[in-house]
Formats: structure tokens, C-alpha cells, sequence
């Protein structure tokens, strides 16, 4: 073969393998994802925050209500008066309620006066049982006397029978002694009828005094009965007239004189007649999403916004995190709707121009750290990976090749290989390929969050787009257009 011959097939050798890699390479650009890149920077400061929404409250107000019916007659104070504590703030027309009390003390002295006399009868007939007591005794005496004078008058006719029956004694000695012993029988007769009349009588008595004290009992429990009502109608009168429970600011007035006021609970916006709120202390009352909630804490520092004064922030603490969510009226929503819990921040320094009710907006600095690897919050994605058995993620071989191949062919010899959904970045490798590595990661901040292992400072990772970083697979050629600031 010529020299010629042979530097010519040798060129058309080149050319064509020119040709086949320029092929290839528009190929794999044609089928490249577009990718944004950011680099993983030091922070010298990176600040953890939760925002939330909410509204002005004090720390102690009191929505006044009334605790009985009536007209409103006087009301000596207006909305925005500052009132101290016992001041008189509505008056309720007390002709109704005094009635009652005139009629409930009129029951009381009735029924006092009724025990009394139970008591003054119950008196009587312990008296006129010690006089029957008393009577028994002497009756019990004269038995005695009676039965002894029986005795002799017995035995007497016993000897002037027998003298009678030897003819010692004429017939009418014998018939005196007869006569006396008869009379002596009766007198023992009357002393025990009248002994047995007094014992029954006494047993009356007793039972007339025991009835007598469950009567006086009755109407002693009927009388404090009556004073319970007396000083309950006391009460009610006495709360025709509302005082200030606090010192404060009176914030809301809803009635005026001569409406009606109406007893009600806290349940019952209607049923209060006028709000009182210490202004002294102010707090910022928002609602907290569940998965912020976790990181709050009593003592956090905090900033506050009121819509009314956009150009004023205001300092503020953490002073209460609530245990449950908040309820709604809406209680039978589906379970998976997401809860939000009460969390109050006190205000350091609260305005004068701040009142109860201003939408507000509440940034809580959960926590501070200094000198720290960031990455975009973007960058973070999670992907659903295949682990070994003790659960960790190696990084596949491309190539079928090394120790990830074999990890990927034990889990492939599996039906069910393990996965563990894991949280990472992709990055891209001297050959334009995008692999997926499992971080660690620290405290969020506003754009950016913080990385604790397995990036370094200067290393990039994939920052976009959204839609890309959804749809990205470990593996996948990449081609970069442009990279993001973080």
C-alpha cells in the first residue's frame, strides 16, 4: 500500500471516531437533566425561627355578666374609663329583688317563731312530767304506807277471829276487826290504782315530749331552711350592684341604661355586659402549627408585629406553651386536618396604643447556633432507598462493580429488599452523573439549613429546579445551566 493511501484511510479513521463521539455526546446532552447548582457555605450566624399569627390580649381581663334579671338603672362609667377595684360599675333596678328578700325574711320570723313555740311546748311537758314524776313518787308511798297498814289490819282480824272462835271476844269486836280489814284492802286497792294511773300517765308525757322534739326539730331545720333563703335573697340583692373585680381599663361596653340584663355563662357572648382588662401586662396570644410546636420553649425570645403599627416591633418571651390543641366548632372535621396550639408571648415593653383584639404576628427564635455548614432548604430532599440489613444506605455501583453492587445484589435476590426513607442531597461527579448521599441535618433557618455530616464546605450540591430535585433519580446525566445563590 502507498504512503498516500495509507495517511488517507488513517484520517478517515479519525474522522469518523470524531464523529461518533460528537454523536454521543449531543445524545447524552440531549437526554442530560438541567440542573442548578449551590455550594455548601459556612454561616457565621444561623437563627432558628416559628412565625405565627394571632391577636392582642391582656394577661387578666374579666367579662363582667350578671347573676340576675332586671333593668339597668345607672351606669356611671363609659368604655375607655380606667376603674379600680371596687368601683361601682352598673346598677340593676332592685324592686324585684327586694320584694324577695322582704318575703323570704318574713317566712324566716315565721318559721323561727314557730320553732320557739315548739320549743316552749317541748319545755311544758318536760315540766309536767317531773310534777307526774313527782306524784308517782308520793303515790308510791302511800302504796307503801297502805300495804303495811293492810298488814297489821290482817293479822289483827287474824287474832280476834281465833278469839272470836274460843268465845274470848263479844260479836261486835269481832265484827270491828273485820270491818278494819276490809277498809285497810281497800285503801292498798286505791294506792295501787292510783300508783299504775300516774306510771301511765308519765309514760304519756314521755311520748308527748319525744313528739314534741321531732316537731321542734322539724321546724328548727324548717327555720334554718328559711335563712339559707333569707341570705340567698340578701345575696341577690346585693348583686344588683356590680363592682369592679379589678383595677383596669374598661375595654368593651355592650349595654346601656334600661336594657335588661340577663343571667348567662361564659358560653353566652350575649350575656356580657361589659369587659375589664389590666393593661399593665400584654400578650400576644398566636397559634402554633403541631410540627413547630415541638420546638418551642418557656423563655424563648421573641418578636411581635401588630398590624395597627406596621413600622413597631415589639420584645417579647415565651410564657406559656399549650398541651393540647386548640378545639374548633367544627369539632367532627376529619382527623387528618392539621392542629394548632395556643402559645402566649409577653410583651416587654408594650405600647399605650396597643388594645385588645389587634391582629398581631409572632417570631419566636427557637434556637441560635454560630459557624455552621448550610446548604438552600431546597437542596434537601428525601428519597425512598434500599439498606442492608442493619438498615444503612451504600452508595450504588453504576458499573455493577464494588461494594454497592453486591449490597444492590443481595437486596435484589430478596422479593421484599429493605428500605428506609431517608433525607439527603444529590450531587453531581466528574462525569456529570447526579448520586444521591444521605445527610445529617441541624436547625433550619429562613433560606438556608444546617448540615452535620457527610458534606464539606465548597462541595455543590443540586439546588433546582423544584420540579427537578421531585423527579431526579440517583444516576441520572445532568447537565448544569446555572448555579443558585443560597
Amino acid at each position: 500500500m502507498s504512503e498516500g493511501k495509507r495517511a488517507w484511510m488513517l484520517g478517515a479513521g479519525v474522522v469518523a471516531l470524531a464523529i461518533i463521539a460528537l454523536a454521543s455526546i449531543y445524545s447524552s446532552r440531549r437526554d442530560a437533566v438541567a440542573v442548578e447548582m449551590s455550594a455548601v457555605e459556612r454561616k457565621d450566624v444561623l437563627i432558628s425561627k416559628v412565625t405565627a399569627s394571632g391577636e392582642i390580649r391582656a394577661k387578666k381581663f374579666v367579662d363582667l355578666q350578671s347573676e340576675v334579671s332586671g333593668i339597668i338603672t345607672d351606669i356611671p362609667v363609659h368604655e375607655g374609663d380606667t376603674v379600680k377595684k371596687g368601683d361601682v360599675l352598673l346598677r340593676i333596678d332592685p324592686i324585684q329583688t327586694a320584694a324577695d328578700q322582704n318575703a323570704r325574711r318574713a317566712t324566716y320570723d315565721a318559721t323561727l317563731a314557730d320553732a320557739r313555740a315548739q320549743q316552749f311546748v317541748t319545755m311544758s311537758a318536760q315540766a309536767n312530767l317531773m310534777s307526774n314524776q313527782a306524784t308517782l313518787n308520793s303515790a308510791r308511798s302511800e302504796l307503801d304506807q297502805a300495804e303495811n297498814d293492810f298488814a297489821r289490819a290482817q293479822s289483827s282480824f287474824r287474832r280476834q277471829q281465833q278469839l272470836n272462835e274460843d268465845g274470848l271476844i263479844s260479836r261486835e269486836d269481832y265484827e270491828v276487826a273485820q270491818n278494819s280489814l276490809k277498809s285497810a284492802k281497800s285503801r292498798l286497792e286505791q294506792a295501787k290504782a292510783k300508783v299504775a294511773n300516774y306510771e301511765t300517765q308519765i309514760e304519756v308525757a314521755r311520748n308527748t315530749i319525744e313528739q314534741n322534739r321531732t316537731s321542734t326539730d322539724a321546724s328548727v331545720a324548717r327555720a334554718k331552711s328559711s335563712a339559707a333563703e333569707l341570705a340567698r335573697a340578701e345575696a341577690e340583692l346585693k348583686k344588683t350592684t356590680l363592682y369592679s373585680p379589678l383595677d383596669g381599663v374598661i375595654t368593651q361596653l355592650k349595654v346601656e341604661k334600661g336594657e335588661r340584663a340577663q343571667p348567662g355563662i361564659m358560653s353566652n357572648p350575649e350575656a356580657t355586659l361589659m369587659t375589664i382588662a389590666d393593661l399593665s401586662v400584654i400578650q400576644a396570644e398566636i397559634k402554633v402549627d403541631e410540627t413547630d410546636i415541638v420546638n418551642l420553649q418557656l423563655g424563648n425570645s421573641a418578636k411581635v408585629k401588630v398590624d395597627a403599627l406596621p413600622d413597631v416591633v415589639f420584645d417579647g418571651e415565651v410564657t406559656e406553651i399549650g398541651n393540647s390543641p386548640i378545639t374548633t366548632s367544627t369539632s367532627t372535621a376529619s382527623q387528618q386536618e392539621a392542629k394548632d396550639f395556643k402559645v402566649v408571648i409577653t410583651l416587654k415593653n408594650p405600647s399605650s396604643q396597643l388594645r385588645p383584639g389587634m391582629s398581631c404576628t409572632g417570631e419566636i427564635t427557637t434556637s441560635t447556633k454560630q459557624n455552621v455548614l448550610v446548604i438552600p432548604i431546597q437542596a434537601l430532599t428525601v428519597r425512598d432507598v434500599e439498606v442492608d440489613k442493619e438498615g444503612r444506605y451504600h452508595e450504588p455501583d453504576l458499573n455493577g462493580k464494588g461494594r454497592g453492587a453486591s449490597v444492590r445484589a443481595d437486596s435484589s435476590s430478596q422479593k421484599n429488599p429493605p428500605k428506609k426513607e431517608l433525607e439527603g442531597v444529590f450531587v453531581i461527579n466528574e462525569n456529570k452523573i447526579a448520586r444521591f448521599r444521605p445527610i445529617k441535618t441541624g436547625i433550619t433557618g429562613e433560606a438556608e439549613i444546617e448540615v452535620l455530616e457527610n458534606l464539606k464546605e465548597g462541595e455543590e450540591v443540586v439546588s433546582g429546579s423544584f420540579q427537578t430535585l421531585r423527579t431526579i433519580k440517583d444516576g441520572s446525566a445532568v447537565k448544569i445551566e446555572k448555579a443558585s445563590k443560597s
